[in-house]
């Protein structure tokens, strides 16, 4: 492990490069993939700084909602998809609705920061 810089910040220094100066020196025809590449860059960055906090604040939402235990998010995640198909949160569903916004929440605020309170509530 390094002191610094970190890897989030490392990331985030090649895709501030990417997006800045190696977009310019790429063919036009291929300056779509240096943004892509650029943009992944910094998820990854957002990723490492949050750590294990969203996915265990996930766990905790899919395994209430579904009333199932879970081992893992991705368990859980299909526990309570399943659950929902069989109309399982049918009589629950506006409460069901609000608790998976919270979810949607913090994926967006890795993948792309801003855009929750920007898009409103609509």
């Amino acid at each position: 492990m390094q002191d610094r810089p970190t890897a989030p910040e490392l990331l985030d220094a090649m895709a501030a490069d990417l997006y800045s100066e190696v977009r310019e020196w790429v063919p036009r025809e291929r300056r779509f993939r240096v943004l892509v590449l650029a943009n992944l860059c910094a998820v990854i960055a957002r990723e490492l700084r949050a750590g294990e906090e969203p996915s265990r604040q996930d766990l905790e939402l899919f395994t209430a909602l579904s009333g199932s235990p879970a081992d893992d998010t991705r368990e859980a995640a299909a526990t309570l998809a399943a659950a929902i198909r069989r109309g399982e949160l049918d009589e629950r569903l506006p409460e069901a609705i609000g608790r998976l916004r919270e979810h949607v929440a913090r994926k967006l605020e890795v993948a792309r920061p801003g855009y929750a309170v920007n898009a409103g509530d609509g």
